[in-house]
Protein backbone atom coordinates (compact mmCIF):
# COMPACT_ATOMS: atom_id res chain seq x y z
CA UNK A 1 0.00 0.00 0.00
CA UNK A 2 1.33 3.45 -0.90
CA UNK A 3 1.95 5.93 1.89
CA UNK A 4 1.79 9.04 -0.29
CA UNK A 5 5.52 9.28 -0.86
CA UNK A 6 5.18 7.73 -4.32
CA UNK A 7 3.10 10.71 -5.44
CA UNK A 8 5.62 13.13 -3.98
CA UNK A 9 8.50 11.29 -5.65
CA UNK A 10 6.66 11.44 -8.97
CA UNK A 11 6.17 15.18 -8.56
CA UNK A 12 9.83 15.66 -7.64
CA UNK A 13 10.90 13.71 -10.74
CA UNK A 14 8.52 15.80 -12.85
CA UNK A 15 9.97 18.97 -11.34
CA UNK A 16 13.50 17.84 -12.22
CA UNK A 17 12.44 17.07 -15.80
CA UNK A 18 10.70 20.43 -16.16
CA UNK A 19 13.75 22.27 -14.82
CA UNK A 20 16.01 20.47 -17.28
CA UNK A 21 13.68 21.16 -20.23
CA UNK A 22 13.35 24.82 -19.22
CA UNK A 23 17.15 25.15 -18.99
CA UNK A 24 17.60 23.47 -22.39
CA UNK A 25 15.15 25.90 -23.99
CA UNK A 26 16.93 28.81 -22.35
CA UNK A 27 20.28 27.55 -23.69
CA UNK A 28 18.87 27.20 -27.21
CA UNK A 29 17.37 30.70 -27.10
CA UNK A 30 20.70 32.07 -25.88
CA UNK A 31 22.61 30.24 -28.63
CA UNK A 32 20.30 31.54 -31.34
CA UNK A 33 20.29 35.07 -29.94
CA UNK A 34 24.09 35.16 -29.89
CA UNK A 35 24.21 34.89 -33.68
CA UNK A 36 25.00 38.11 -35.53
CA UNK A 37 22.10 37.49 -37.91
CA UNK A 38 18.92 35.49 -37.48
CA UNK A 39 17.08 34.13 -40.47
CA UNK A 40 13.31 34.35 -40.53
CA UNK A 41 13.20 30.69 -39.48
CA UNK A 42 15.56 31.40 -36.56
CA UNK A 43 13.41 34.32 -35.44
CA UNK A 44 10.31 32.13 -35.55
CA UNK A 45 12.11 29.42 -33.57
CA UNK A 46 13.19 31.93 -30.91
CA UNK A 47 9.61 33.19 -30.57
CA UNK A 48 8.27 29.63 -30.39
CA UNK A 49 10.86 28.62 -27.79
CA UNK A 50 10.06 31.66 -25.65
CA UNK A 51 6.37 30.75 -25.63
CA UNK A 52 7.12 27.12 -24.79
CA UNK A 53 9.54 28.21 -22.09
CA UNK A 54 6.82 30.34 -20.46
CA UNK A 55 4.39 27.40 -20.53
CA UNK A 56 7.08 25.16 -19.08
CA UNK A 57 7.69 27.69 -16.29
CA UNK A 58 3.97 27.80 -15.50
CA UNK A 59 3.91 24.02 -15.27
CA UNK A 60 7.07 24.05 -13.18
CA UNK A 61 5.51 26.55 -10.75
CA UNK A 62 2.34 24.45 -10.49
CA UNK A 63 4.31 21.30 -9.62
CA UNK A 64 6.47 23.21 -7.15
CA UNK A 65 3.31 24.56 -5.52
CA UNK A 66 1.95 21.03 -5.15
CA UNK A 67 5.19 20.13 -3.39
CA UNK A 68 4.91 23.17 -1.14
CA UNK A 69 8.00 24.78 -2.67
CA UNK A 70 8.57 28.38 -3.64
CA UNK A 71 10.78 28.97 -6.67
Amino acid sequence: MSNGTDGREDLERRLDILRREHREMDDRIRDLSARPYLTAEDQIEVARLKKLKLRKKDELMAVASQLGLEL
